[in-house]
């Protein structure tokens, strides 16, 4: 009798455990059924917004990645700390009686261990993705616009509207420039239009242009000079040695004083900068290698940045009768005259590089002519040239150097354009729109301001270190302090 009440108590404790496991199975899979159609919705929430939001999930991913690691190590704990006691509980639970329920509580116990295994190895894969990234380059802040995929940030755009600033602060103040920008209103009105509305336009543009520049690397930097990940290292190991040698609070001054908020937005830009330059050094040497087949580039041109080339011939400067006259001058009347004629001759279809090769005394120049943007040539060959259009000759152009008679010509701005008009581009103009010129502009003030206060202190300090301790010259190499290098 003993034993059937012993017997029927272990039964019931077995159905009792069987019963308690079945409830919490059930009442996970109503758990996993809710979540899996909550799932469903909010996927089908992502199909739809898809096109707004799939750059910001690609930064959630990046930039939570070790964090998600970090949680998952911790979460994985926690499930074999709980599948260690439920399964102490199982086992003193059902010690009297194995075999009514080694299968069912086996096959649990292998789902939950095989949960873990897959935890594991998804914690291995984060850790594996986090370590194999680089160092810099990750894209910084909220995104302004993608470019064939690549991102422009807002942080971006500060080293661009740095540089599009100051050429306009010139451009604007002309003679009256002093280089002080304390205070400046770069909200002020310049032909009916917000000279920061101005910089941001031109920033934009100069930020696409790079971008799609750097893209080219791939296709036109082969063989001995293509890009590859020697180059990328190369720059890593550049910017930790900034770091290294002004250390980061040093080091993130002088990137802020150019508009740069960090050193990875530095090497960023630094990566961005040298691959468009290879590239433009490359288009510069071998333009007609890369000018697209059937193409009207005249389409492209621009009123404010393009390609010329020139006969430049010298006029014998007269306003100081002491000085020794250039022998290969000319007189101004007989200037004007050669250069009306080769204006003509040019005009009626004569080689414009047999010409130059004739007459043009601007030993600087080669037949690939110059590129330009405004504010990088004379004026008067700027207006003139910025006139034309692509092909076309001027007329005689008198500058200080003596006349010009100059041709435009496709080049690297009318190809950039074509490029650009060739790219998937997406603008959030929200974001674009939030960036303040006068903000960006203050911040480099202050820190270029900052930088120059903390060297010349540094460099008083070591003056100062060095005269008290001309006597003893080991006693002076131990005390003096640097100044630290330029920029």
């Amino acid at each position: 009798m003993d034993n059937e009440k012993n017997e029927a108590l272990n039964d019931d404790k077995v159905q009792q455990v069987k019963d308690d496991v079945s409830a919490k199975i059930a009442d996970a899979a109503s758990e996993i059924k809710e979540e899996i159609a909550a799932a469903d919705e909010a996927a089908q929430n992502v199909k739809e917004e898809a096109a707004d939001k799939i750059e910001e999930i690609k930064d959630a991913v990046e930039d939570k990645a070790e964090e998600i690691a970090d949680a998952a190590e911790d979460k994985a704990e926690d499930i074999a700390d709980a599948v260690s006691e439920v399964k102490d509980d199982i086992v003193q639970a059902v010690k009297k009686e194995p075999k009514s329920v080694n299968l069912s509580m086996g096959a649990l116990i292998g789902i939950i261990v095989g949960c873990l295994a897959v935890a594991a190895l998804v914690v291995f894969l984060i850790m594996n993705y986090v370590n194999g990234q680089p160092k810099y380059g990750k894209a910084e802040g909220k995104t302004v616009a993608t470019v064939n995929g690549e991102k422009i940030t807002d942080e971006d755009m500060g080293y661009y509207i740095y540089t599009a600033a100051t050429d306009e602060y010139y451009n604007v103040e002309g003679d009256n420039a002093t280089g002080e920008l304390e205070g400046y209103d770069w909200d002020k009105e310049v032909d009916g239009r917000k000279l920061s509305d101005i910089i941001k336009e031109k920033a934009y543009d100069n930020a696409i242009a790079e971008i799609i520049t750097a893209q080219k690397a791939d296709e036109v930097l082969t063989g001995e000079y293509a890009w590859d990940e020697q180059d990328e290292q190369q720059i890593q190991m550049t910017v930790d040695s900034y770091v290294q040698q002004f250390g980061e609070d040093g080091f993130n001054l002088r990137a802020k004083s150019m508009g740069i908020s960090s050193a990875n937005e530095y090497a960023r830009m630094y990566t961005r900068v040298m691959k468009a330059q290879n590239v433009q050094a490359e288009l510069e040497e071998n333009l007609s290698d890369y000018m697209p087949e059937g193409v009207d580039l005249s389409q492209y041109v621009q009123s404010d940045r393009g390609s010329a080339k020139h006969i430049l011939l010298m006029v014998a400067d007269t306003s100081d009768p002491s000085a020794t006259p250039d022998p290969e001058a000319y007189d101004d009347a007989t200037a004007a005259a050669l250069a009306q004629t080769i204006s003509e001759q040019a005009k009626n279809g004569e080689d414009f590089d047999s010409l130059m090769e004739q007459y043009n005394q601007d030993t600087g120049e080669t037949t690939a002519g110059y590129t330009f943007g405004t504010g990088e040539m004379v004026p008067e060959f700027e207006e003139a040239a910025f006139a034309l259009g692509l092909d076309e000759v001027s007329d005689p152009v008198k500058s200080d150097y003596g006349y010009h008679v100059i041709k435009r010509i496709a080049g690297m701005y009318e190809l950039q354009g074509y490029w650009k008009s060739q790219a998937k581009i997406s603008e959030n103009k929200s974001n674009l729109d939030k960036i303040s010129v006068q903000g960006i502009m203050d911040g480099v003030y202050q820190s270029g301001k900052q930088l120059q206060e903390e060297q010349a202190a540094a460099s008083s300090s070591s003056s100062s270190s060095s005269g008290s301790s001309s006597s003893d010259e080991s006693a002076s190499d131990s005390s003096t302090t640097s100044a630290p290098a330029g920029e």
